[in-house]
């Protein structure tokens, strides 16, 4: 399965976020990592593989484009862009209780 989706982070911050979304202690969705760029991560799930790639897009200007690839079906995909569409960890201190 492929999502995508555009977000105003950056492609390293996207890459970033991702890392540690996925491989900080306690997360929700935990996976280690296969493989990593500038510009993709490749993460390890329970019997899966995600890869996570983020780069300009061409069409909006300073928008990054983010790409997610996985074998399974997961809530991980969604619950990660939902994240990065909310502003990944620069948005986190914004948020109101």
């Amino acid at each position: 399965m492929i999502t995508e989706t555009l977000t105003d982070l950056t492609p390293e911050r996207v890459i970033e976020d991702a890392r540690q979304f996925f491989t900080d202690e306690g997360a929700l969705h935990s996976a280690t990592i296969v493989d990593e760029s500038e510009t993709h991560i490749t993460l390890g799930m329970f019997r899966s593989r995600m890869a996570i790639s983020a780069f300009p897009d061409a069409l909006e200007a300073g928008r990054t484009r983010v790409r997610v690839s996985s074998l399974r079906r997961t809530d991980a995909v969604g619950k990660f862009l939902a994240f990065i569409r909310t502003g990944g960890t620069e948005g986190a201190g914004t948020a109101t209780e």
